[in-house]
């Protein structure tokens, strides 16, 4: 097998385009050679060794990426992200290109700086397969207003999900700390002192076959919230890999679903600049509501 395509098998979490420039720059060897060609064949038994650079050393460029842009003014930016594109840079590699802030940082030429080089202007973030608004700072002050909003739990931020099952009662609440399982991505409900106090509201809008459409509102915003609140009551987000039902998104996948069904519909917040209430709004994406037609 090629180097490049055996690297990008057994290294899933960093692109092709990037493996291929980190073997032309000199970072892969094979048995102790430094190896530059992405053709090279490897063999069993052959050692390889990846030096992965940080981001600092990379740097985060600039990229003519497309973007929904639902409102602008001075202070902020407000996207509608597609699903499948990651909101930051992470470091040592896995996503350097293709981002929100690679776009943002062609779009905008200057973002509020407090998230760091990798995340600059980034107040709050998505998932990468989940859809919909999220708020960008492009000046510090503006970083702090929002910041603080949300801190506070100010910030309205509304969800659209398909869950399975029939979800009883219609309205009703999930009050559960969260706490990262070690040395996983994975959240799960605890128990324990360091988990983290989690609050998500929720409203079915119908119920579709042995679905329910449902509309959440998350009052806090830890990692993977919703898709893990409802994991723990037996109603598992349609499409979540991590946290799922296997048998569920493979009948949905037939039907189209390529992805968590999970979009963030609604956004309500002050502005910066005059402390005004924004309320703006993202329609379902064209690949969810075929899925809703289908079922």
């Amino acid at each position: 097998m090629r180097l490049d395509q055996y690297l990008a098998k057994v290294k899933p979490d960093l692109t092709r385009s990037f493996i291929q420039k980190l073997i032309k720059g000199g970072h892969v060897f094979v048995n102790h050679k430094k190896t530059t060609k992405s053709a090279h064949k490897v063999n069993e038994n052959d050692e390889l060794i990846v030096d992965i650079p940080s981001i600092k050393e990379i740097g985060v460029q600039a990229e003519d990426i497309p973007l929904d842009i639902i409102y602008e003014d001075k202070d902020i930016v407000v996207v509608n992200k597609p699903a499948g594109m990651v909101v930051h840079p992470t470091d040592h590699g896995a996503h350097v290109s293709g981002t929100l802030v690679n776009a943002l940082m062609h779009h905008c030429k200057d973002l509020s700086g407090i998230g760091g080089e990798k995340r600059p202007g980034i107040v709050h973030r998505l998932d990468k397969d989940t859809s919909g608004l999220i708020i960008v700072a492009k000046n510090d002050q503006a970083h702090n207003h929002i910041a603080k909003q949300i801190q506070e739990r100010k910030v309205t931020k509304q969800y659209l999900t398909l869950l399975k099952g029939h979800l009883s009662p219609k309205e009703g609440s999930i009050e559960a700390p969260l706490e990262k399982i070690h040395g996983e991505q994975d959240m799960r409900v605890s128990g324990r002192k360091k988990a983290k106090y989690a609050l998500t509201h929720y409203k079915v809008k119908k119920y579709i076959g042995d679905y329910s459409l449902v509309e959440v509102q998350i009052v806090t915003g830890r990692t993977h919230q919703i898709r893990v609140h409802f994991a723990s009551i037996g109603h598992p987000v349609a499409g979540d890999e991590m946290y799922g039902n296997k048998i569920l998104n493979s009948n949905l996948e037939i039907r189209g679903l390529k992805r968590q069904f999970l979009h963030a519909e609604y956004l309500k917040f002050r502005l910066p600049k005059n402390d005004e209430v924004m309320e703006l709004t993202a329609p379902l994406p064209d690949d969810l509501k075929e899925v809703l037609k289908k079922l």
